[in-house]
Parts: C-alpha cells; sequence; structure tokens
C-alpha cells in the first residue's frame, strides 16, 4: 500500500514525497488563490466570480489533507510505540506553522498600518488564534483556516487519547465530531449562505468535518490497513463523480449548501485524497512545477493576499488597460513572495524545528 503523506514527509528514512498528494495540494492553493484573484480583480466578471465560488473550496481540500497528515504523524508514533510524545509531536507542528504565521501576521499588519485608509490596531486575538469567532476579520483575513488548523492540532490528539481506552470510544468520537458542524450549522445559525465571512461561517465548531474526517482516513490506514484497503478501492470509480459534484454545488441552494455543503465537500474531498494517497503515482505534464507549487503552498497561502492588494493597486494606476495588467502581474508577484518566503521563513523555520526537536524515527 502506498504510504501516507504524513508518512512521506516525515520519515527518518527521507523516502520521496508522494506526488500524488502534492499535485492535490497544488490544485487546492491554485483555487484559493484563483478565487481571491477573482475577488479583488478590479474588473469583475460573472465568469471569473463563478469560478471563485468553486476555488473557495481549496481552503476545505487542504483541511482534509491537513487531517490526513497530523493523522498520519500521531496514528504512525503511536502504532510504534505504544504513545505519543506530546511536547515533541506538538513542538513540531508549532515549528511548522507558527513561525511562519507570525511573519505574514507581521506583513499584514504593516500593510494595512502603513497604506489603509483607516490604521488598524494590532489585536492580541491573532497570537491566540481567535480571530475566527471575531464577527469580522480587521485584517489578515486568510488566517481564519489557520485558526480552526490550530485549534484542531492542540485538542483533537489530546481528546482521542482520552477516550482510546474505550471499545468504541474514538469512533464514537470522530462520528460526534464530523456531524457536530452540520447540527451546529443547522440548528444554531440563522445565516442562509457561506458568503458572509463572520464567524457565523467561519469558527472552529462550524469547520471541523474535513480535519477530522482526514484523521480518521489516517487511522485506518495506519491500525486497519485491510479496512482502508477495501475502502481504497472505490475512491477511482467515486473520483469522478466527486469532482462533478464539486463543480454543481453552485446550484445546490444556499441554505441547504450552509447547513450540509461542507460536510459533503469533506466527503468529496477525502476521496480525491484517498484516491491519490493510493494510487500509482500520476503522470502529469509539469511535475517539477507542480512538486514546487505545492511546496510552496502553504507560504503562498500565507502571503497571497497582501500580494493580491499590491497587484491591484498597481494595475488601477492604468485605467486603459487595467485588466490586463491585474492578472499577470498579480500571478508573479504571488509566486515571488511565496517563493521568497519560502526560503526565507518557512524553510528557516523548518531547519530550526529539525535542529530543537527531531523528527519520530521508526527503526
Amino acid at each position: 500500500m502506498t504510504q501516507p503523506a504524513s508518512v512521506v514527509e516525515e520519515s527518518a528514512r527521507g523516502s520521496a514525497r508522494n506526488f500524488n498528494l502534492d499535485a492535490v495540494r497544488a490544485a487546492a492553493i491554485s483555487m484559493v488563490v484563483l478565487a481571491h484573484a477573482a475577488v479583488l480583480s478590479p474588473v469583475r466578471h460573472p465568469l471569473a466570480l463563478s469560478l471563485a465560488w468553486i476555488g473557495q473550496f481549496g481552503v476545505d481540500l487542504f483541511f482534509v489533507l491537513s487531517g490526513w497528515l497530523i493523522g498520519g504523524l500521531f496514528w504512525r508514533e503511536r502504532a510504534a510505540t505504544g504513545t505519543v510524545r506530546f511536547p515533541r509531536f506538538f513542538l513540531r507542528r508549532a515549528f511548522r506553522t507558527i513561525p511562519p504565521y507570525l511573519v505574514a501576521l507581521l506583513l499584514a499588519w504593516l500593510g494595512v498600518r502603513l497604506f489603509a485608509p483607516v490604521r488598524a490596531q494590532f489585536d492580541v486575538g491573532y497570537l491566540l488564534f481567535l480571530q475566527n469567532y471575531y464577527h469580522k476579520i480587521p485584517f489578515f483575513s486568510v488566517s481564519w483556516s489557520l485558526c480552526i488548523e490550530e485549534h484542531f492540532y492542540l485538542f483533537l490528539p489530546i481528546l482521542v487519547l482520552l477516550v482510546l481506552h474505550w471499545r468504541r470510544g474514538l469512533p464514537l468520537l470522530l462520528g460526534a465530531l464530523v456531524l457536530l458542524s452540520p447540527l451546529c450549522r443547522t440548528f444554531l445559525e440563522s445565516t442562509s449562505t457561506i458568503d458572509v465571512f463572520d464567524r457565523s461561517v467561519l469558527s472552529t465548531h462550524l469547520r471541523l468535518e474535513g480535519l477530522v474526517l482526514g484523521f480518521w482516513a489516517a487511522y485506518l490506514s495506519v491500525n486497519q490497513p485491510e479496512h482502508w484497503a477495501r475502502l481504497a478501492r472505490w475512491f477511482p470509480w467515486l473520483a469522478a463523480p466527486a469532482i462533478a459534484a464539486v463543480l454543481f454545488s453552485p446550484f445546490v441552494p444556499a441554505r441547504q449548501f450552509f447547513d450540509w455543503g461542507f460536510t459533503a465537500l469533506a466527503v468529496v474531498f477525502l476521496i480525491i485524497t484517498g484516491w491519490a494517497a493510493e494510487a500509482p503515482a500520476w503522470r502529469l505534464p509539469g511535475s517539477v512545477a507542480i512538486r514546487r507549487l505545492a511546496g510552496m503552498s502553504y507560504s503562498i497561502y500565507l502571503t497571497h493576499s497582501l500580494m493580491l492588494h499590491v497587484a491591484r493597486a498597481l494595475a488601477t494606476r492604468c485605467p486603459a488597460c487595467v485588466e490586463f495588467v491585474y492578472w499577470p502581474l498579480a500571478l508573479m508577484l504571488i509566486l515571488a513572495a511565496g517563493y521568497g518566503f519560502s526560503v526565507l521563513v518557512e524553510k528557516t523555520s523548518l531547519r530550526l524545528r529539525d535542529r530543537l526537536v527531531p523528527h519520530f524515527a521508526v527503526t
């Protein structure tokens, strides 16, 4: 069976990354960037905005991938040692995500502080990952998804260890967490659309299912490989209908999509992630570029919104050709900033992590 992405990425033996999962990761960041570029474009086209609706779900694809990654790390260590060393586990996650986040947060705040019409005051809630519970995120709006992931990284492994001694504790816990979000959206929130960008859509308890399903799938792949193998046989057959479901999502009534659409997307993206993890390596054109884009995906996610605002500001100085300037300029700035941030910040943080908190090695 193909190794999970987490095993590939964290293996002490340095085996090659799973290219299929890199392709999925590259697709996810491309979806997010194109969606935000369309929304921020000085010239707004209906077709581009329709594609932006689908592109925004790249974040939900990242949730499933993140759950798969953290689950692979967690369950692989526990399978090998019978336990999980929590200080090392949490510190490696912290070094992976928080230093780049703090640098990007500083850049976003400086951009707003220096150039926005109304100067924003810094909010300490950003240091505690609380902004996805604000009625409106003042700046660095893409950070809402990082809040959810940090909450997930911190609390779910602890909850899992608390229930593992019960015979059915784990499936009951994970099943309850999958159902928690759609039930809360259905019965506790009155909004009728996902277009509002506030706590009624962005709160952690409302967007858990993708992370939990990815974590659950990683558990099956490590601890019950025979069950996972039977399930994985269906993924190639379900992948095309799953992708079609995403493409037709704009036609789902708004309230119904708000209630259960994110849950359906989590299942769809779990199918795609599982198919990618288990399939033989895909032969895709531009494989080197795909790998590099996947490797920079976190840095691009952290910096792309700021670059889009820069591209928009520069493009509007040429009113006669604003649209033809905006798109190529935005793409160049996003790739340049993502590459620079990856080299200078993200990789530095990873090197520091590996020096101070060595990864778990299986003998």
